[in-house]
């Protein structure tokens, strides 16, 4: 199942555009199983989100999704909108319930509830649309396409999508929509940079934000099949200089999970400090490993860049060269990546209106992230890079079959082009991608602008395309 159509794609609109009524919900079985779950959805934690589903979800709603899935949902919720406040509930014509939320990283979204008949009232329907429903210029309508499309068809349907979101200046970048590895539509829009009017093309680096994640997930999995290290490992076993003896007890696998409670580099410290000192994964790691922990190694779930940071100077230990050239040389290079990169050099600019441009003009974002991206995210790519990436991945070019499978939420890969879904996406400001992917189709689109500029899009474009 493609996490990120979890995420976003099930939200639905009102086609006719009526106004919605402002409720409160009625007391009973319904009003508590709402409150149950934006209670569990709020906080962040999959196993206590997954409890909630079991009692409050309908059994048919349960079986739609795994597990893992609504695991995977609650963490991208969590990456997207940190602190999640409920700001309204609104009733829609149809009788389904509209939540509307708002993040602590400036995101906002609407959540669509259905519930069934009472007594009981159990939640039949769940969806959530990232950026406000049913605003000018940014409804969550689908793109007037499908999967069975010649490619000129399937063109003019997406030129004909993207158009108002250009036009309207919410959608900066690129869009790239493949099958089977062959790229059937391709096309750029707005400016790399603005001060000199350089356009974006196919060819333009992105920051990819927390995408490089999955490059470093793929490193761990080389390494544990080559048997230099187990998922079982501990950070103090590791690397035994970590200056946090709580966080020592920490193993490979909490790391992977986002539950090893490393600190987050994002903060006041990080905001403070100057850009230029954070070069490598290395510079990040001397950082992160100076924080105090977030909570104890296995205490909880929480999406953790600092986790990844830690798990880049294990690749870097245990491989004996730095963390850049380690992917350089066992990811990029067998993928055919060949733009890809840990820094920005020629890239496009991204533009954001959050950390206090508020409605205003875009500001520039280089002043706010280092010089090089980390093991956690922001190295640079195009397009085309991540679409290799997914056809090597699938190919079995990048990892051992078992590696791959658990990388592609599969139980076995197929020959060829396999099976499995992949969805990754990657979000600050002035910046955003995401790469969904089946065994069909790849969709990859990248933004110099604020989330949710390209997931909204490719959650959207890859859904009509199943």
């Amino acid at each position: 199942m493609n996490t990120a159509v979890i995420l976003i794609a099930c939200a639905m609109l009102a086609a006719d555009g009526q106004a919605k009524e402002r409720v409160d919900v009625a007391a009973g079985a319904g009003k508590a199983r709402v409150d149950a779950f934006f209670a569990a959805l709020s906080a962040g934690d999959p196993a206590g989100f997954e409890a909630m589903a079991q009692a409050n979800f309908d059994p048919a709603m349960l079986a739609r999704r795994t597990p893992e899935d609504r695991r995977q949902m609650v963490e991208r919720i969590k990456a997207d909108f940190g602190r999640m406040r409920l700001t309204s509930v609104e009733r829609r014509p149809d009788g389904s319930l509209q939540l509307k939320v708002s993040g602590s990283t400036g995101l906002r979204g609407t959540i669509e509830l259905t519930l069934g008949p009472a007594p009981d009232e159990r939640i039949t329907r769940m969806g959530i649309e990232v950026g406000e429903v049913g605003e000018a210029g940014n409804r969550p309508t689908p793109p007037d396409i499908n999967g069975r499309m010649e490619a000129a068809a399937l063109a003019q349907g997406l030129d004909a999508y993207l158009a108002s979101r250009v036009a309207s200046g919410e959608f900066s970048g690129v869009v790239l929509v493949a099958r089977e590895g062959v790229p059937v539509y391709e096309k750029a829009f707005g400016l790399a940079d603005r001060a000199v009017g350089r356009p974006n093309t196919s060819s333009t680096r992105f920051s990819i934000g927390s995408i490089n994640k999955i490059f470093t997930k793929t490193a761990v999995a080389q390494l544990v099949s080559k048997g230099a290290l187990k998922l079982s490992d501990t950070l103090g076993a590791l690397l035994p200089d970590y200056p946090n003896v709580t966080s020592r007890s920490a193993t490979v696998e909490q790391l992977l999970e986002h539950q090893a409670g490393i600190a987050d580099f994002f903060g006041p410290a990080f905001t403070s400090a100057p850009k230029d000192q954070f070069r490598s994964n290395a510079d990040y790691y001397r950082f992160v490993a100076s924080q105090p922990p977030a909570f104890a190694p296995g205490a909880r779930r929480e999406y953790c860049n600092g986790c990844y940071i830690v798990l880049g100077a294990i690749v870097e230990k245990l491989s004996g060269m730095p963390y850049e050239d380690y992917i350089a040389k066992h990811v990029y290079g067998p993928a055919g990546m060949t733009t890809a990169g840990p820094t920005g050099n020629g890239a496009a600019v991204g533009y954001t209106r959050r950390g206090g441009a508020g409605e205003g003009p875009a500001q520039d974002n280089r002043s706010m992230h280092g010089v090089s991206g980390s093991a956690a995210g922001g190295g640079y790519a195009t397009a085309r890079d991540l679409l290799a990436f997914d056809q090597a991945l699938r190919e079995g070019k990048l990892a051992d079959p078992s590696a791959t499978a658990r990388l592609l939420q599969v139980g076995a890969i197929t020959p060829g082009r396999s099976e499995g879904s992949l969805g990754i996406a990657g979000g600050a400001p002035g910046l955003n991608g995401i790469l969904e992917s089946s065994r069909e189709w790849t969709v990859v689109v990248l933004a110099n602008l604020d989330p949710p500029a390209a997931q909204q899009l490719g959650v959207a474009i890859h859904r009509q395309l199943q």
